[in-house]
């Protein structure tokens, strides 16, 4: 498949990589692509740092609402893009799985809440995949992109929906749900040696507060659990695509190789790897015309120059290789270093050419040219 069907065809696509290597700017270059081929796009960031809004050049920060990105380069389609705010998000879901208002007050109101939204450990990831199934069933979307946190993250975001039903399906859950629905005076007796132990590590007050937390969520759980089957469900479609990017570098390249290798353990493939920030390489047509020049230390210094960045070339794809091999046949793409900062709708869409751009692997350095 190439790129060009990759982002035709797909509903999802989740960029994945470690950071610092663009996965951002590949995330907003795919999302221009797709709408300069007449998708309805969003692209969406899940981590806090302006980096999704600073590419795009907006002034403003994004937030948790698609914002409509208006621009010459998303013709004939439609670019969005929005942010993910964890807190709002934990909210909307809140309020579609509560039984009344009621519920809802108790819940918002209780501290553990607040805590567990906040803080919990997965909270963002899973958040992060209601808010990409929200996405998903918009019908001002046909396509959309997700900018996922580093490797390792990336993978907690993937396991979110998993970890919940496991969560839920627990014995420590249904033991602290059982107040709710046994009656709690019933039970007092059976929950005390195990009140009090756990009431010394936490405190007695963050207990409670847990405790009411629990009772107020009681008729939710089972929302909770159809939504993260069919989130689960959702990041196993066959139109869910799995973009890879990394950097020339070596630690980037065995970070995405171990990521490819955790997609293949979970039965899921790479769709394609998008190598970024990677040397140009250059014939001799700059150094061929020498009637300019002064001398000829001045031509030998050029000569030497030049091959010196097409050494670095072919070091770079050669050293990329092994994984271009491991995620084989997927398309491969390059990014080249550019001489400029990717800054606004305009350079997205010179790294958007990049990619749809359908030109063989090799690795000869004279190549993208």
């Amino acid at each position: 498949m190439t790129f060009n069907r990759i982002i035709d065809e797909s509903s999802i696509i989740i960029c994945c990589g470690s950071g610092g290597v663009g996965k951002t700017t590949a995330a907003a270059a795919i999302g221009i692509a797709a709408a300069q081929s007449g998708r309805r796009v969003v692209v969406v960031t899940i981590d806090p740092a302006k980096r999704l809004a600073d590419a795009l050049g907006l002034s403003d920060e994004l937030g948790n609402e698609p914002h409509r990105i208006d621009s010459s380069q998303t013709n004939p389609g439609e670019l969005w893009a929005m942010m993910l705010d964890t807190q709002a998000t934990f909210n909307e879901v809140v309020c579609t799985y509560s039984a009344d208002k009621e519920q809802v007050e108790r819940i918002m109101s209780n501290r553990f809440f607040h805590n567990i939204s906040n803080n919990l450990s997965g909270t963002q990831e899973y958040m992060a995949a209601e808010k990409l199934f929200q996405l998903h069933g918009d019908i001002r979307f046909n396509l959309v992109v997700i900018d996922t946190p580093p490797t390792r993250d990336a993978l907690n975001f993937l396991d979110a929906p998993s970890r919940l039903i496991r969560f839920l399906d627990h014995r420590l859950y249904r033991f602290l749900l059982t107040p709710a629905r046994s009656g709690l005076k019933v039970i007092a007796a059976a929950m005390q040696p195990f009140v009090r132990a756990i009431a010394r590590i936490v405190g007695a007050q963050a207990l409670d507060d847990a405790l009411a937390f629990f009772r107020a969520f009681d008729g939710m759980d089972e929302g909770f659990r159809q939504r993260a089957v069919e989130v689960v469900t959702l990041l196993r479609s066959p139109t869910t695509s799995y973009v890879v990017v990394t950097s020339p570098n070596l630690e980037t390249i065995d970070e995405a190789d171990f990521f490819v290798s955790k997609l293949h353990d979970e039965g899921l493939s790479t769709a394609a790897l998008i190598v970024n920030r990677i040397q140009p390489s250059f014939d001799n047509a700059a150094v061929d015309n020498t009637e300019h020049l002064g001398s000829v230390d001045e031509f030998s210094a050029l000569q030497l120059n030049l091959d010196e960045l097409n050494e670095r070339a072919r070091d770079q794809r050669l050293r990329v290789a092994g994984l271009i091999a491991h995620v084989a046949p997927a398309p491969v793409r390059f990014v080249p270093l550019l001489d400029h900062d990717v800054a606004n709708t305009d350079t997205l869409g010179i790294v958007a050419l990049h990619l749809v751009s359908d030109v063989p692997y090799s690795t000869d350095p004279i190549l993208d040219r």
